[in-house]
């Protein structure tokens, strides 16, 4: 495995990279699905206007401290937003399947009779 300067496998950061893409286009899905209670899409936006806010816990002129806590605000939002989406719906976009079909569902039911015929 080649590993760069500090000393991170370049195949180890890829994996991370995906990771992290997975998760961002998991709660995008999840803000826009209709299972999800309107007050838990509320938690992310909370964050992104905390993290613009010039208001902050430390000022963004400390080198360091000032990206720290964006940074945890972010991830902690970011994951109370997960923990609160209903479990089965985060499961379901996990793993990329649709809604599971019930008779008050979207989908497509056909109904009809038949008769056997005797050859």
């Amino acid at each position: 495995m080649a590993l760069d300067r500090q000393g991170m496998g370049i195949q180890h950061r890829a994996a991370l990279f995906t990771r992290l893409l997975q998760e961002l286009f998991l709660i995008i899905r999840l803000m826009f699905d209709r299972r999800v209670p309107l007050w838990v899409k509320l938690v992310p936006l909370l964050t992104v206007l905390y993290i613009l806010s010039p208001i902050d816990l430390s000022p963004d002129p400390i080198l360091g401290l000032g990206q720290l806590d964006d940074t945890l605000a972010l991830l902690i939002g970011l994951n109370l937003f997960l923990a609160l989406c209903p479990r089965e719906v985060v499961e379901q976009l996990r793993r990329g399947t649709k809604r599971e079909s019930t008779p008050d569902s979207e989908a497509e039911v056909i109904d009809t009779t038949y008769r056997v015929l005797d050859d």
